[in-house]
């Protein structure tokens, strides 16, 4: 674990991440990076702890800590708040900073399992009507910074790359690690923006669930183009992998 003593004070990130906004150079249409030849293969085994997922994350990024991560459910089942909350702490606990963003639109955020107002949020920031100094607060116990998914009804600016692209980048550049949560409402809404701007994904099975039973929500998950790292909550899974075409393989 890094000297948190050279950790900059949260006012000053925030102050960071506001003039990384003011400055941003995105182009007023964002216009998607051509999509490289990606190799999908299987994804898989379902990991069944917080520290084999952040092992095998490590370890598919050379031993680096990745720039972004996303952490999403693939049903409303899935319990990917707490999953997501697990992994951005124990990352906080290893590394200076580290910052947890929810991107959800529907009922399972990270607020209320933080005791932090859902409001205001992401959405907000990204529809621009509150600034970064509003929305990042600090996870009580940990250094984690938290960013919660803000207003559900705030639609402006919220599904426009553009508008999106320049918090994205503005995050990435401040942190050494953002981990983004989102439910398959919000995963589907900013896919085109997302497509090939993550090294990673890490699909969070509802309870007792196999990757068979969640082959659909896979599939989409795999059209970001990165390795999808499968975690399954609530007992030992049926060690399967699962592939884009289909066929399965015992491990």
């Amino acid at each position: 674990m890094t000297n948190s003593s050279s950790v900059p004070p949260a006012n000053d990130l925030r102050h960071y991440l506001t003039q990384r906004i003011s400055a941003s150079d995105v182009k007023d249409e964002w216009e998607a990076p051509p999509d490289p030849r990606a190799d999908l293969g299987e994804v898989g085994p379902v990991l069944v702890s917080v520290n084999e997922v952040i092992d095998t994350v490590l370890e598919g990024s050379t031993g680096e800590l990745p720039r972004t991560m996303l952490v999403a459910g693939t049903s409303s089942r899935a319990q990917s708040p707490p999953a997501a909350i697990a992994i951005a702490r124990s990352l906080a606990d290893r590394y200076e900073q580290v910052a947890l963003v929810d991107l959800a639109k529907g009922a399972a955020v990270v607020s209320g399992q933080l005791n932090m107002p859902r409001v205001p949020g992401f959405a907000d920031l990204a529809a621009g009507s509150v600034d970064f100094s509003e929305v990042v607060k600090i996870d009580e116990g940990s250094t984690l910074q938290v960013i919660c998914s803000g207003n559900p009804m705030t639609n402006a600016g919220y599904y426009e790359s553009d508008k999106f692209m320049r918090v994205f980048e503005a995050l990435t550049q401040t942190y050494e690690c953002v981990v983004l949560h989102a439910d398959m409402a919000a995963f589907e809404s900013l896919m085109p923006a997302l497509k090939f701007e993550l090294p990673v994904v890490v699909a969070v099975l509802p309870p007792r669930e196999t990757t068979e039973g969640e082959c659909q929500s896979l599939s989409i998950l795999q059209r970001l183009g990165c390795p999808i790292v499968i975690y399954g909550t609530g007992g030992k899974q049926k060690q399967r992998r699962f592939s884009l075409f289909g066929r399965k393989a015992a491990v």
